[in-house]
């Protein structure tokens, strides 16, 4: 009778922790989020993201071939959806740092903010995730998805990547805001 009641209290514990969880995965999210009419939602496939460019480095090309997708989610601010936006945003937030995420980076510039984290082991990540947002445009998420990722060659990759004021690479970003209607 004593193993029954302890077989009893292991189950009903294990039960109350999976119910407690109330914050959905990332991956739950994005798929919640895709059909709604509020977001932006696209996938890239790493046939995509692969270069064609010779002048790229082979680090690079190692890193993209990596790479298995990546999946965007965005909201672009206005008037009607500021509550939105800002629920939203925890929302997000919260999940990344209620995860198993570990951060990589954090940005900020003016109202901008761009935060980087990671899933798996330090020297072979399954997952990347970028969350950037300007507080009078709106929120992007991108998880990036591949097998063993080397975490020195994604530095690598985004340092090649020039981000400043008056980088290709950030107007284009910018854009996206801007052209989404």
């Amino acid at each position: 009778m004593k193993i029954l009641n302890k077989y009893i209290a292991i189950a009903v514990v294990f039960i109350s922790v999976i119910a407690c969880k109330t914050t959905p995965s990332l991956q739950q999210y994005f798929v919640e989020k895709q059909n709604s009419n509020d977001f932006i939602a696209f996938d890239i496939p790493a046939s995509i993201l692969q270069l064609k460019n010779t002048t790229v480095s082979e680090d690079v090309q190692k890193t993209l071939k990596s790479i298995k997708k990546v999946n965007l989610l965005a909201l672009k601010l206005n008037d009607e959806n500021k509550s939105l936006y800002n629920s939203e945003k925890q929302t997000i937030k919260t999940i990344l740092k209620n995860s198993d995420y570990s951060e990589l980076m954090r940005l900020k510039h003016k109202t901008a903010a761009i935060q980087i984290y990671i899933l798996g082991k330090e020297d072979k990540i399954d997952e990347v995730v970028l969350f950037g947002y300007e507080s009078n445009k709106g929120f992007i998420i991108a998880r990036v998805l591949g097998e063993d990722m080397n975490p020195k060659d994604i530095v690598k990759l985004t340092q090649s990547i020039q981000l400043d004021s008056s980088s290709n690479e950030l107007m284009q970003l910018g854009k996206l805001f801007e052209d989404i209607k």
